[in-house]
Formats: C-alpha cells, sequence, structure tokens
C-alpha cells in the first residue's frame, strides 16, 4: 500500500457504538460473521470514519497524528495493520483512480 493509496467500503456490515466502542459485523448472505467481529477503540473508529475513498492513507495518518498526538512511525505502522485487516476481511478495497 502507497502513502497514497484511497480505499473505500466494500460489502456489507452493521455497526453500533456502545459505551465509546464500535462494533464492526460484516454480513454475509443475510448472516453476521462473527469470527470477524471488529471491536473499534478510539483510534480503530477514527480511521474506519476516514475510509470514504477521497482521503488517501498519508493523509489518514496525519490526521491520526494531529488528533491523538502519537508519532508518525506509531501512528502508520498501526493504521497499515488495521487497513489491511480490514481488507482481509473484505470490508474495505483499494479505490482504482480511474
Amino acid at each position: 500500500m502507497s502513502d497514497f493509496s484511497r480505499f473505500s467500503r466494500q460489502g456489507e456490515f452493521v455497526s453500533r457504538t456502545i459505551a465509546g466502542e464500535t462494533i464492526l459485523v460484516p454480513v454475509r448472505g443475510r448472516v453476521g460473521d462473527l469470527d470477524s467481529i471488529f471491536n473499534l477503540n478510539e483510534t480503530a473508529n477514527f480511521i474506519w470514519n476516514r475510509i470514504d475513498g477521497q482521503a488517501t492513507f498519508d493523509e489518514i495518518v496525519a490526521q491520526v497524528c494531529s488528533e491523538f498526538e502519537v508519532d508518525r512511525a506509531a501512528a502508520e505502522a498501526d493504521a497499515r495493520q488495521f487497513i489491511a485487516a480490514l481488507q482481509e476481511a473484505g470490508l474495505i478495497a483499494p479505490k482504482s483512480e480511474g
């Protein structure tokens, strides 16, 4: 993934915020895949809300650094890991530039 990659949400999912924590459940064939539930902490939820097909990976990381006062290397590593997990679950995909 390059710093200029953009991602968009894919597939069906249900999300709920309960007591400040967001729960994200992929839905396949009208049945929730309970093995793929994501419990999003504040930072992961912040990233998830910015995956809109417009913001680049680099822009999202810069926003994370600003919002949470974390160093760039840590923010980038965590964002890459989270985005990779979302891709593996089929919840996001790279947005084509065309």
